[in-house]
Parts: C-alpha cells; sequence; structure tokens
C-alpha cells in the first residue's frame, strides 16, 4: 500500500523542467539578463569586481562553472573565453554577433599606430555603453532563454518589454540632461566611451593611455601636457580600476578638472538596476566635472 502512495504521488506531481544556468561574464550585460530572468532564476556574474576583462585568468572553479551552464553569455571579445567557449556543451551567446547592432571601431584617428588591422580585433567591444545597442541585445537575450526554456517565454518576453521601456525612459532623460555639455572637450584614460559618445554626440577628443595596460612614456606625457593647454580641455576622467596617480601627475599645475569614469560599474551592486545606475553615473560625473 504504501509503494502504491508513493507511485501515485509521483505520478500526479507536476514535472517542472528546470531553469537554464545561465553565467555572463560581465556586470552591465549581467544587469540586462537579470531583468530578462526577473522572477525566474538569478544569472551567475562571473567577474564581479574590480577585474579587468583585458587580461583576466579563470580560475579552476570557474572554468567547471562554465562547462556546467546551460548558456553563456558573453561579449566575444574577453579572450580568457576564445578557447573555452569552443568545448563546453552549453549555449553560447556571442553579443556583438547579434544582427542589427551597431559596432564601432577602435578610432584611428586618435591613435592609429594602436589599430589592429585584423578586422576582428579592431571592434571597440564596449558596446553596452548604447542603450540603442541595449535594447538589441535584451531583445536577443530574450529569444535566446525562450528558445531554452520554453515554459517561460512568457515571462521573459514580459521581462523584455519592461526593460525596453525603462531604456527609452532612461535614453530621453540622459539626451537632456547631456544637452549643455556637447561641445565641451575632454580626455578620457582610455578609449572605451565612444559608443554613449556617439549617441549623445559628446567631445571627447582623446585618450591618456593607448590602452590599458601600455606604460605612459615621458614623451607622451609631455604632449598629453601640451595637448591639455593647446585645446582648452575642461576635463580629464580617470577609471576606478586604474591608477589614479597618473592623473594626478598630468593635471598638476593646470586648471583642469578631473572626474571619473567607470565603464564597468565596478563598485556597484549586481542586480537588475546596475546597467541604469551606470549610464545615469557617467552622465552625472560628465556633467559635474565639465560644467565647474
Amino acid at each position: 500500500m504504501y509503494k502504491f502512495i508513493v507511485l501515485l504521488l509521483i505520478l500526479i506531481t507536476p514535472v517542472h523542467a528546470s531553469v537554464p544556468k545561465v553565467i555572463v561574464t560581465i556586470k552591465p550585460i549581467h544587469a540586462l539578463v537579470s531583468g530578462v530572468m526577473d522572477g525566474i532564476e538569478t544569472p551567475h556574474l562571473l567577474l564581479s569586481g574590480g577585474e579587468s576583462p583585458h587580461d583576466y585568468s579563470l580560475y579552476p572553479s570557474q572554468v567547471r562553472q562554465l562547462h556546467a551552464a546551460t548558456l553563456i553569455i558573453w561579449v566575444g571579445k574577453e579572450n580568457f573565453l576564445n578557447k573555452i567557449v569552443t568545448t563546453v556543451s552549453g549555449n553560447v551567446l556571442r553579443l556583438i554577433d547579434i544582427p542589427n547592432l551597431k559596432l564601432l571601431k577602435i578610432r584611428e584617428d586618435w591613435e592609429t599606430h594602436h589599430v589592429n588591422h585584423n578586422n576582428e580585433f579592431e571592434i571597440d567591444s564596449h558596446i553596452w555603453l548604447s542603450s540603442d545597442n541595449a535594447k538589441i541585445i535584451v531583445q536577443a537575450i530574450a529569444k535566446t532563454l525562450s528558445e531554452i526554456d520554453v515554459n517561460n517565454t512568457t515571462k521573459y518576453m514580459a521581462n523584455a518589454k519592461h526593460l525596453l521601456k525603462k531604456l527609452n525612459q532612461l535614453e530621453q532623460t540622459l539626451k537632456l540632461q547631456l544637452e549643455p555639455i556637447k561641445t565641451l572637450p575632454y580626455l578620457v584614460f582610455h578609449d572605451a566611451y565612444q559608443y554613449f559618445e556617439e549617441q549623445y554626440q559628446l567631445n571627447a577628443i582623446g585618450t591618456v593611455k593607448l590602452s590599458p595596460e601600455t606604460r605612459l612614456s615621458v614623451k607622451r606625457l609631455h604632449n598629453l601636457r601640451t595637448r591639455i593647454k593647446n585645446q582648452q580641455i575642461r576635463c580629464i576622467f580617470s577609471e576606478p580600476q586604474f591608477e589614479s596617480d597618473l592623473i594626478t601627475t598630468l593635471i598638476e599645475g593646470t586648471s583642469i578638472q578631473r572626474g571619473v569614469l567607470d565603464p564597468l560599474g565596478i563598485n556597484l551592486d549586481s542586480g537588475t538596476e546596475s546597467y541604469f545606475t551606470l549610464l545615469n553615473n557617467m552622465a552625472n560625473s560628465l556633467t559635474q566635472c565639465l560644467q565647474r
């Protein structure tokens, strides 16, 4: 009788397919994925602190997580994933392959000798800093998850629709906020912001470093100080994960203001709101520094 009751309970208990185990590389994209998966499951964030995707090395535990994932979502330029994504058994969504996404090349007019002429590596990977791109990414994430987890399709699509509405509102807010500073010249630490600059027609005119990993030569330091003086640069922006002493040295004896721009949101809590906080923080940093 006991065995019959157990069997009956098994037969009448509904079977629910497990939701996908999703891993996302960086915080801004993780926020968008979290928004699409809201109320279903929380995706795992691979780089959660101040790690730089430019030179990161995976831990063995992270390799195991990637192999166990149902879906890996990455921008497509995180070099530490190039090999492993070809060996995993789960699904992989490479964002720079999404149709209709706006892709910009590394700017040759700024640092001509820094450009790698292999077309693949000319792409500027900071695609999330355009809210227009974010809308396309959200739709691609919802479509991919719906194909993997059919039972939750309605929820994924409803969440995506809600995110698109919020992204449209964010875009209008930032456009109004940034309008007064559009023509004011400034320098950034490295060339990470052109998607944001192009969308809001801002006037960044150069970088401190050719790439985050390069050392700043005495000659380049002298050229930058000359440029600051001759081009009446209003503000120079550092990044929280790279050396700030360099900026102090660069602006010493000048009246130039300094600010901080963070393209990865390294100090933000992960979650559905961090993407919106990231772009709002960038707009606030720009307006506060340039309008002083």
